[in-house]
């Protein structure tokens, strides 16, 4: 289901609350996302995505 992926880095300076902000704000933004996308509603519905035939704009 994943169109894109991210990464984190951390370092010996890193805080705890560094880290903490990071997932809440991430954990937030994916669920906006979620929210707006219709092909995370079907995957949830049970549809298999590389069964649909997408045709181009």
């Amino acid at each position: 289901m994943a169109h894109t992926s991210i990464r984190f880095g951390i370092g010996r300076f890193t805080t705890e609350e560094e880290v903490d902000r990071a997932i809440e704000l991430t954990v937030h933004q994916v669920k906006k996302l979620r929210d707006m996308s219709p092909l995370y509603e079907m995957a949830k519905a049970g549809i298999d995505l590389k069964s649909i035939e997408w045709s181009q704009h």
